[in-house]
């Protein structure tokens, strides 16, 4: 069942990473019923005791919480849950990596955003996306290229040598649906870490947060 609730929650990811997730869940209600029964032992005072004679000796019986106790603990658990799950992906959201594409005999590092609201996917592949700025990464691109970012005609694809390179990538954002087009590098590192993903182009936009890419929190994990 926590691998089910894993794999809902997440969808398909690396085993390492799926078996990772499974951990941190059964952690994480490990903690909780800890906590829930360290909370009630300490609210005792507040219980109704009984001593009951049970095989020839006395022995305490407590009886229900109070309702009022149990709606103030469930309000405060649920306070918690929410502030602290706000600070996490807070935190996830600023962290920071180097990115470092190889593509057509040029290279060029970028710092990027780390995100985990990316959840974007090349769909054949499955492979995680990266997404960046047409500007930053334009050096990159073959010149018989850059007409295709920009005006998405892929009838440019048809006679380029670069056309097995090239993934078409549909998008789901607040502002509704797209599509990207993904290139195929011959090299990506985050951190100096070789990662197999595709890298998204956009011309939709100059930075994300000040930063010239987004990369997917799973795939630094």
């Amino acid at each position: 069942m926590a691998f089910l609730l894993t794999l809902t929650a997440y969808g398909k990811q690396k085993t390492s990473t799926f078996l990772k997730n499974t951990v941190v869940f059964y952690i994480v209600n490990f903690a909780l019923g800890g906590g829930i029964t360290a909370i009630c032992n300490l609210l005792n005072m507040w219980q109704n005791k009984r001593n009951v004679l049970i095989n020839g000796a006395f022995d305490v019986i407590y009886g229900d919480l109070p309702f009022g106790i149990l709606a103030i603990l469930a309000l405060l658990c649920g306070f918690f849950s929410l502030v602290s799950g706000r600070l996490i992906k807070k935190k996830s959201a600023e962290r920071k990596c180097f990115l470092y594409i190889s593509f057509n005999q040029n290279s060029t590092t970028l710092e990027a955003l780390v995100d985990s609201g990316n959840l974007l996917r090349e769909p054949l592949s499955g492979k995680a996306v990266i997404i960046v700025t047409f500007n930053e990464i334009r050096k990159l691109i073959p010149i018989e290229l850059i007409p295709l970012f920009k005006s998405k005609d892929t009838s440019l694809l048809e006679h380029s040598v670069f056309a097995s390179k090239i993934r078409i990538i549909p998008i789901s954002t607040i502002g509704g649906n797209g599509l990207l087009f993904g290139l195929l590098a011959d090299m990506v590192k985050l951190d100096e870490k070789e990662v197999d993903v595709y890298i998204a182009i956009t011309t939709e936009s100059d930075s994300f947060g000040g930063f010239p890419a987004v990369v997917p929190l799973e795939i630094i994990q």
